[in-house]
């Protein structure tokens, strides 16, 4: 290639750095006028808090039993959010539950998001290999969700790591298919053509310039995943098929407490909103950075 070309490219290569940095800042502030995506995101880190100074900010353990406590209300004295039926406390339980919903949704996301990366990536620029693992990507798809990952917990046992690795799978198929759908979009891009013509390697485009033109969707899939899983942990561990007695999770607590549901209310109302406020505020998040992203697509 000239020298004259050569130039030009760099100079174009200049260009999308500083448009993804404008499209960066606009971004946020975007994203921060969202008044509801700022109360999400208020909640997850409320919730970041709470996990990562568990042991600080309760005075019990979440896991010792004291009978001559137990079913106590909430308001109760000691126990601002009452005790479950074993007398162990319910706001220790909440607590340290927010670290276990934490890091189970977010170890099965960056697992889901490698494996569908990489296969959406591998799709989209290769046409030769984009039928065959589309065509497993469908496969998969051809289950529930859910049902896929009762299916692995079944295979594997019940066990926290195994709903990680089951939410993971679970999460592949979609992710395959939007990284896939940004990869044909941007592999078409001038630029991209002009590092081929400069004898850029496979990897290098796919690492250095496709895979970054493609992470808005990714952000957004990311967050709003996020939710699913924490959720989907949830469900799981309420059919016994996650998190076991006595682990602090929010969805085995709401389980324990289906049969007190009379006498201790609080007992499942308690973690159910606790799950329905992470929940919450990961969608909203998620809602938030789509409309602050979407219009600043084309400036990158």
């Amino acid at each position: 290639m000239p020298a004259s070309e050569a130039v030009a490219t760099q100079s174009k290569l200049g260009k999308q750095t500083e448009g993804k940095q404008k499209v960066i800042v606009v971004t946020l502030k975007k994203l921060l006028k969202n008044r509801l995506a700022v109360f999400g995101l208020f909640i997850i880190f409320i919730q970041i808090l709470m996990a990562v100074f568990a042991p600080w900010i309760t005075h019990y353990s979440p896991v010792t039993q004291s009978l001559v406590n137990s079913e106590l209300p909430v308001g109760s004295e000691n126990h601002w959010l009452g005790t479950d039926n074993y007398g162990r406390d319910m706001w220790s339980r909440i607590v340290f539950g927010a670290r276990i919903s934490l890091v189970v949704g977010l170890v099965s996301v960056i697992l889901g998001l490698t494996g569908g990366i990489a296969l959406g990536l591998i799709s989209g620029y290769f046409r030769k290999l984009d039928g065959w693992i589309m065509r497993f990507v469908d496969l998969l798809f051809a289950f529930p969700g859910i049902l896929l990952a009762m299916l692995i917990i079944a295979m594997l046992g019940t066990s926290l790591v195994n709903v990680m690795i089951a939410i993971s799978i679970w999460s592949i198929p979609t992710c395959a298919r939007i990284v896939r759908g940004s990869v044909l979009s941007v592999k078409k891009q001038e630029y991209i053509v002009a590092m081929k013509s400069l004898g850029a390697g496979n990897s290098r485009i796919l690492i250095k310039h496709i895979l970054p033109n493609c992470m808005a969707p990714i952000i957004v899939f990311a967050t709003m995943r996020m939710a699913t899983a924490i959720l989907s942990t949830s469900a799981l561990s309420f059919l016994g098929l996650g998190a076991q007695p006595p682990t602090p999770e929010w969805g085995a607590m709401i389980a324990a407490g289906q049969d007190y549901m009379w006498t201790s209310p609080h007992m499942t109302i308690v973690p159910g909103i606790a799950i329905m406020l992470v929940v919450f505020a990961f969608n909203v998040l998620g809602d938030g950075l789509r409309d602050a992203l979407d219009p600043n697509m084309d400036l990158g």
